[in-house]
């Protein structure tokens, strides 16, 4: 059967998936923006079938709307298009942070509505449409978010297309949880890689770098409003993982002043088993 899908939001994740979910269900694919620029790209390249800056143009007898968007703005579009929006609608987002915008989403939410959120762990280092591909999901992991508001044909169709845009690893986790860790897996690491480039020596050039440098200042030039927002919509879960980063810092400090030989290796130590446990995952 074919399915009608509507991505609000065309910058580099929402265009990527548009390429990424041609031929889905012999999909056809609407996309809304609001910057005329990025609609024509949009259609002359083909990314979508149709493409409008009217969102209740644009959900209209939608089978799937996936917001590509920042959380913020979730809520207040999903009640401005209620009126357009099929029964039986199936809601998703690709938001980094799940259980602030599951609750302000639910008020709005139409009662014949499906509510399911993703989070396809993947990106890049610059934004927008431009920078967009259809192998950006590829080999990439998706989390799931099943709500009391999701139906099983709702997980079902995310986990369908998880599969067809090519993610190689797929996992249902609850909100709650998929925001404790991600606060570690990826808003810490953000943090610490920007961190890093807040002050630098005055005298440095890229003669001093190597592959440690690069690996963990890659992330280090991101979409500072972005990252603000999830950083603040995920505060407390942040906030846990902060305090024990810094004491662990502090700990090392402690152990590189006063010379403690014992208690810096074994630091060391265990963030090496730690990191090579991780990788049996």
């Amino acid at each position: 059967m074919k399915v009608k899908i509507t991505i609000v939001g065309l910058g580099l994740m929402g265009a990527s998936l548009a390429q990424a979910l041609k031929g889905f269900k012999e999909s056809y694919i609407t996309g809304v923006d609001v910057d005329s620029a990025v609609l024509e790209k949009s259609l002359t390249e083909g990314m979508v079938d149709n493409a409008t800056d009217d969102i209740l143009e644009g959900v209209t007898d939608a089978d799937l709307v996936i917001f590509s968007v920042y959380a913020k703005h979730i809520p207040k579009l999903l009640k401005s298009c209620i009126a357009s929006l099929k029964p039986g609608v199936i809601i998703t987002d690709i938001c980094g942070v799940k259980q602030d915008l599951y609750a302000k989403i639910m008020p709005v939410l139409p009662e014949d509505a499906a509510y399911v959120g993703i989070h396809p762990m993947a990106g890049k280092e610059r934004d927008g449409i431009e920078n967009a591909t259809a192998s950006l999901y590829q080999n990439s992991s998706m989390l799931i978010c099943p709500t009391p508001a999701s139906t099983s044909e709702a997980i079902n169709l995310m986990e369908e297309i998880a599969q067809y845009i090519g993610c190689s690893r797929i996992q249902q986790v609850s909100c709650e949880l998929h925001d404790a860790i991600i606060a570690y897996t990826s808003d810490l690491i953000h943090i610490a890689s920007a961190g890093l480039c807040i002050h630098f020596h005055p005298d440095m050039n890229l003669a001093f770098t190597a592959g440690a440098f690069k690996d963990a200042t890659r992330i280090a030039d991101i979409n500072a409003e972005a990252w603000t927002e999830m950083l603040f919509e995920n505060q407390k879960n942040v906030l846990d993982c902060l305090d024990v980063y810094i004491e662990d810092l502090q700990q090392i400090r402690i152990a590189v002043l006063e010379k403690d030989e014992v208690t810096l290796t074994a630091l060391l130590n265990t963030a090496g088993h730690n990191k090579r446990e991780i990788l049996t995952r």
